[in-house]
């Protein structure tokens, strides 16, 4: 009875395809990539959150002030997003801009930008909020009009990115409120002639010439990141499990215990 189980035993040996074997070479480090750039960017989404928080906590100041204590290198950490600052002076209603293709609950619209000169002489562009899109894109919004010198508080924000345009925005002098795709202070300033700071002020709710304010910090959460790198790594271990059952007989071995069991 014992020569004969022996006879029957099956020993685990490689059998190799060379199609899943290449098959898995090449996918493998593409899904092991992916889930360590989700990781990546989970930890990003959450230091950026967490600099958010520590910052509106803190007492607005000074936009000079700024200028002053935060280097200019673009660094996220060392630059200053997101920090609240207070400003006192005037609209320039003359040249607002339409930051297309805004959309706030499901309704498509603008973010409204007043460019805002200090009483030092700075100039910035001002965030002012959501504002609805006509159904016919070809009537513009009425955008409600602050002449009196006013002190504004809000934070300041500067995209993490230039965006892919396929072309110039159709500027018209003198023409207000000119639509623009991308809010690019440098390319602003150009076209106005007025140099602008480097930052937008994002401007709070409660602030005179706020619209529909509530900006997300981040528009994909860490989590749902953990959850993507989860996936991505769930999938490059069925590849090695796949691989390891494609160029063996592991399937025959793992029968031929079960069968004796």
């Amino acid at each position: 009875m014992t020569q004969q189980t022996k006879k029957t035993k099956t020993h685990f040996q490689w059998q190799f395809n060379w199609k899943i074997i290449l098959f898995v070479l090449f996918f493998l480090p593409v899904t092991v990539s992916l889930a360590f750039w989700q990781v990546d960017r989970a930890e990003q989404k959450n230091n950026l959150l967490s600099i958010y928080k520590g910052r509106a906590e803190a007492a607005p100041i000074s936009l000079s002030l700024v200028k002053s204590s935060y280097a200019q290198t673009g660094n996220q950490i060392e630059s200053p997003d997101y920090v609240r600052v207070n400003i006192d002076g005037k609209y320039d209603n003359q040249s607002t801009l339409l930051l297309d293709n805004r959309v706030s609950n499901g309704r498509p619209g603008y973010d409204v930008i007043s460019p805002f000169k200090a009483v030092n002489g700075q100039w910035i562009l001002v965030n002012r909020g959501w504002i609805a899109a006509d159904l016919d894109r070809r009537i513009l919004p009425e955008i409600p009009i602050i002449t009196a010198q006013v002190s504004i508080t809000g934070y300041l924000y500067r995209s993490p990115g230039k965006q892919i345009m396929l072309g110039d925005d159709p500027w018209v002098k003198g023409e207000s409120p000119i639509v623009i795709q991308s809010l690019d202070p440098e390319i602003i300033s150009k076209k106005l002639g007025t140099k602008f700071y480097d930052f937008s002020l994002r401007l709070n709710a409660s602030e005179i010439g706020a619209l529909k304010t509530g900006w997300p910090v981040v528009n994909v959460q860490p989590r749902k990141h953990t959850g993507y790198a989860f996936q991505w790594s769930a999938l490059a271990l069925a590849l090695i499990v796949l691989a390891i059952f494609a160029n063996s007989n592991l399937g025959q071995v793992i029968g031929s215990r079960r069968s004796k069991i």
